[in-house]
């Protein structure tokens, strides 16, 4: 099977400090893919290059086969590249629907009037309240995205990552300031996408990162330290020691 997504040897270095250094992995289709690791270990600026914020100083990405290393954020997205962000990332004095209709909107390309379409255009709007429905979010449709507590905004922001009906979400601690039980519900509802759509996880904490993986990858210093299913990353001696510690034991 041909990898979804493909690094092929990246660098990525800002002054004398070198975030990725001949980084190789590969995403197959459908795949849960966790990339952990201490602070600094390069996992964020792993995520910005692919997702096109950042170019690579050497190295490639090719996605679906496809050299994509100088395509433009926009392009990859249409592409079917989805992006959440450590720190959410949403319009807060539009109501829950206007986030994710407008975010279809970005994906189709047409000449919509922004706003004033994504408000009443039923071609924006029907296939939002479709995808805040797979999210759990239809009952808050129409509140202010400000007003949702944390866990739903993070759910709102997943909600228009995947309006864009991505083939590879780039998820970027997804779980960060959540409380223990919304942290759950995120776990189950991206379970429930497991298949449907490919995912690279960027997550520190790894009781979830051990119940979605299918697959785990492990840097330090902006190299792959081990790579290969979580049981077997889990008990890698060398994992243990530069990052996971005593509890990858337990």
């Amino acid at each position: 099977m041909t990898p979804l997504l493909e690094l092929v040897g990246l660098v990525k270095s800002f002054g004398g400090v070198t975030a990725s250094d001949g980084l190789s992995l590969t995403v197959m289709p459908g795949e849960v893919h966790a990339l952990i690791g201490p602070n600094g270990a390069g996992k964020t600026t792993a995520v910005a290059q692919i997702a096109g914020e950042l170019r690579p100083d050497a190295g490639r990405i090719l996605f679906d086969g496809r050299d994509i290393t100088g395509l433009a954020v926009h392009r990859r997205a249409l592409l079917g590249l989805g992006r959440s962000f450590q720190i959410t990332s949403v319009l807060g004095e539009f109501s829950v629907l206007d986030n994710v209709a407008l975010a279809v909107q970005a994906h189709a390309g047409h000449s919509f009037r922004l706003l004033a379409d994504a408000r009443r255009d039923r071609r924006l709007r029907d296939p939002a309240r479709a995808v805040l429905a797979r999210v759990g979010l239809a009952a808050l449709a129409g509140r202010p995205a400000a007003t949702l507590a944390h866990g739903d905004q993070r759910k709102l922001e997943l909600a228009m990552a995947l309006a864009g009906e991505p083939r590879l979400l780039l998820l970027d601690e997804p779980m960060a300031g959540m409380a223990a039980e919304d942290s759950d519900r995120m776990v189950d509802l991206l379970r429930s996408l497991k298949g449907t759509v490919a995912m690279l996880l960027v997550e520190h904490d790894m009781d979830v990162v051990f119940a979605l993986a299918d697959r785990v990858t492990v840097l330090d210093g902006g190299r792959v330290l081990a790579s290969g299913a979580p049981a077997e990353v889990r008990g890698d001696a060398r994992v243990i020691a530069a990052y996971l510690g005593e509890e990858a034991g337990t």
